[in-house]
């Protein structure tokens, strides 16, 4: 396997749902705020902010770097209404990515989606429960409709951004979410279990966090997040990529910026 295939899947399992695959996107459709989504976290306390973590890749005793992603929380506007932009950007050494998700101010609901993987794109348009989209690559690409449950996870930066926002103490779990995984011939929707597993101080670049160890499953996809208790962030997270032999996504906070 070329590694720039080898990086593309260590990029959509990272992501626990990012889609890369081909047309031409659905046009705008107008934003709504369903009454029917019944939020399931209160995004009303969220804060904007900037996170920067060095990646590496950790596959039998050997770390190969995979260079920076940056997360970013800012409020924006999306159809004439405040919104949520959830923005993730990655080098992976030589192949550019970049996640933007519009969602809403109180409970995160995805509004619209863009996503990039090299010469890859992904756009999508949320009305009510039902993503509507399309991808593109250098293989081809197809159009999407498919139901999306309340409380999905579309993006990578969504999670961790929902992970800042739940009312995470030993021994919490939920399993009420869901995770969004597509690829250039599928789209699948997987339940997805978050638990706290344990507490650990964790020392870094950014400093030292006493943190919630939160275990996040969905489907073949698994991980390991360490939450601060106080004012909430991801500082480090462990994600399993099968396909790659065993091998694990390692990512650790560098910077900070408010």
């Amino acid at each position: 396997m070329g590694r720039a295939s080898d990086l593309a899947r260590l990029i959509v399992a990272a992501a626990f749902g990012l889609a890369l695959g081909g047309q031409r996107a659905h046009a705008q459709v107008p934003v709504t705020d369903s009454s029917l989504y019944r939020p399931q976290i209160d995004a009303s306390t969220l804060h904007p902010g900037q996170f920067v973590y060095a990646a590496t890749l950790e596959r039998d005793a050997v770390s190969t770097n995979l260079g920076t992603r940056t997360f970013t929380v800012s409020q924006a506007m999306y159809g004439g209404l405040p919104t949520w932009l959830l923005v993730e950007t990655r080098t992976d050494n030589g192949i550019p990515a970049t996640d933007s998700l519009y969602a809403g101010l109180l409970a995160l609901k995805p509004i619209h989606w863009v996503a990039t993987l090299g010469t890859s794109r992904l756009a999508a348009e949320f009305r009510g429960d039902t993503l509507y989209g399309a991808t593109s690559a250098p293989a081809g690409g197809r159009s999407i409709v498919t139901a999306i449950p309340r409380g999905t996870f579309v993006s990578a930066a969504m999670l961790q951004t929902v992970l800042r926002l739940l009312p995470l103490q030993s021994n919490w779990e939920d399993s009420s979410h869901s995770t969004l995984s597509v690829t250039p011939a599928s789209d699948t929707v997987a339940p997805t279990r978050i638990s706290v597993v344990g507490d650990e101080s964790v020392q870094g670049p950014a400093g030292t966090f006493d943190c919630w160890v939160v275990a996040v499953h969905a489907d073949a996809a698994r991980g390991l997040y360490w939450v601060s208790k106080t004012d909430p962030m991801v500082v480090r997270s462990v994600l399993d990529v099968p396909s790659m032999n065993g091998a694990q996504l390692v990512s650790t906070l560098t910077t900070v910026i408010r």
